[in-house]
């Protein structure tokens, strides 16, 4: 990792990790995981070192994960948006793990508003379930998006 060439299954290892003193090097490794698909001039070369289908359904376990911190979390919604941003099909990906939509809308409904950690992993969330809804609307409403979404802006 540090010629700048992406690991992708030691970047999925460190994704993974992500108890006490570990949460530095998943973090570390949600910012490379960002910074390669933000960048990526070939996204098929990208999707080979990184696949939608191992890196989304962990990235969607970082969620569920009740004691993930939240500054952890907002990286985490960002690389999902990342991922959603480029490809359409990884919406069915991202759904497809259990829970994860559910813990996305919760992260909403516990959003402090004067907290700016908080507040930017209410409003990465936000976009996350607005890519979502483009795709499977009935996931985010399943999930209670709509009852998360009013009680953020009540």
């Amino acid at each position: 990792m540090e010629s700048g060439v992406v690991d992708g299954m030691e970047l999925l290892e460190w994704l993974q990790t992500g108890v006490g003193d570990e949460r530095d090097m998943q973090l570390m490794a949600l910012e490379q995981l960002c910074m390669t698909l933000l960048m990526s001039d070939n996204i098929d070369r990208c999707f080979e070192s990184c696949p939608p289908r191992t890196f989304l359904p962990a990235l969607g376990r970082i969620f569920i994960d009740e004691s993930a911190p939240e500054n952890i979390l907002e990286v985490t919604a960002r690389a999902i948006t990342y991922y959603l941003d480029v490809s359409n099909e990884c919406t069915r990906r991202i759904t497809q793990v259990e829970g994860a939509i559910k813990a996305i809308c919760n992260r909403l409904l516990l959003a402090k508003m004067t907290d700016r950690t908080s507040k930017d992993l209410a409003e990465q969330c936000v976009k996350l379930l607005e890519h979502i809804c483009q795709r499977e609307a009935s996931a985010v409403y399943d999930a209670g998006g709509l009852q998360a979404m009013l009680h953020l802006i009540r």
